[in-house]
């Protein structure tokens, strides 16, 4: 037992150091190469602006769900029993995919047997057509009245009406058979599956919800004195389960909430990135107070180590400063930073490829 504990935790050691392998390589690798040569590291080169100070609305964070913006109920056009299901919740379908059948023996019996009388009725048609046309040159040779052709006439009309109907009987019948299988109208999750195979279902019945999991949205509430903040800045910062997103506003519901007095919001959130309904969010929302603050570029602050930081110049070397975010104003973050000041020049561009302590060659901007 306690050989198979030994073999399974050197076996996880060996997993981690092959998942951090490639970033100690990253890291000495251009170290060593260049130790070998007896020389420093080469230098980066970076551009660098100075970190100024400025007014801004310090950030609220506000919590809310994530919810799929995308969800049907999808019902049946027509009555019958079930005769096959294709699904299970929790299964993806895709658009087209037949979900439900239902039994169309009868309707089939009854498609046909009106195909046949159409049939029927068509051959009665086409020897009234002929009569007709005998009918015609038999009156412009005053051969007979116009009393007989007139009978031959309304006779032929009353038979391509008769023809006409039966034929548009027969076309709803084959809609009707085609929907009988009921589909998926785009491709989607299955929430819940509401019939059985032998049940009936009633018309407007619904057979099955589903959900499209690549369309997500956020919904929180926000006090009404925030609105028109969120509308001058429709993107905002947020955190999804520890991971930080880019939120776009999709929409405000003018109805607030009677207790708390707040208004729903609705929140674009990106695609693709493996969410679930139900999960958290946490937003952050400029407030209307105003306070002084550090500025710096966006793109100078980067997730690194786990931190939000950003990377100065000093004396030829990137240093590497944690920060914390406290607003936006336009394309600039408002940060607090104990060690930070306005006489720094902050990376904004090479700040992705340097690493503490790396030589760096400032480019002003």
């Amino acid at each position: 037992m306690h050989k198979i504990i030994a073999i399974t935790q050197t076996r996880r050691k060996g997993n981690i150091l092959k998942r951090l392998f490639p970033l100690l390589l990253l890291i000495t690798l251009p170290m060593l190469f260049a130790a070998e040569k007896g020389k420093a590291p080469r230098p980066s080169l970076v551009v660098t602006v100075p970190v100024t100070k400025g007014i801004i609305n310090p950030l609220q964070t506000y919590v809310g769900t994530l919810y799929y913006d995308k969800q049907s109920q999808i019902a049946s056009e027509f009555e019958g029993v079930v005769s096959s299901l294709t699904f299970r919740e929790g299964q993806k379908v895709k658009k087209g995919d037949v979900l439900v059948r239902l039994d169309s023996k009868v309707l089939q019996a009854n498609i046909d047997a009106k195909a046949s009388g159409l049939k029927a009725l068509k051959a009665d048609l086409t020897r009234q057509e002929r009569d007709l046309d005998r009918s015609k040159a038999l009156l412009e040779r005053n051969s007979i009245s116009q009393s007989n052709y007139d009978q031959v006439f309304y006779g032929t009309e009353a038979l391509r009406a008769q023809a006409a109907a039966m034929k548009s009987e027969l076309k709803a019948m084959q809609i009707q058979l085609k929907k009988n299988s009921i589909i998926a109208p785009y491709t989607a999750v299955v929430a819940t599956r509401d019939v059985e195979v032998g049940e009936w279902v009633g018309k407007g019945a619904t057979v099955a919800t589903l959900v499209a999991t690549d369309s997500i949205e956020a919904r929180l509430n926000i006090p009404a004195r925030l609105i028109d903040v969120l509308r001058s800045d429709r993107e905002l910062a947020a955190t999804i389960e520890g991971r930080d997103v880019q939120v776009t506003l999709k929409s405000i519901i003018p109805v607030a909430d009677a207790v708390t007095r707040t208004f729903p919001v609705e929140l674009d959130v990106p695609k693709k990135m493996g969410l679930i309904e139900g999960m958290r969010i946490e937003v952050k929302v400029p407030t209307l107070k105003k306070q002084e603050s550090l500025l710096v570029p966006r793109d100078a602050v980067i997730k690194r180590f786990g931190q939000t930081i950003v990377f100065t110049a000093i004396d030829g070397k990137a240093v590497m400063m944690p920060v914390k975010v406290i607003g936006f104003k336009t394309n600039m973050a408002a940060i607090s930073s104990a060690d930070l000041t306005t006489q720094m020049r902050v990376i904004t561009k090479g700040n992705e490829r340097v690493f503490p302590n790396m030589p760096v060659v400032e480019k002003g901007n």
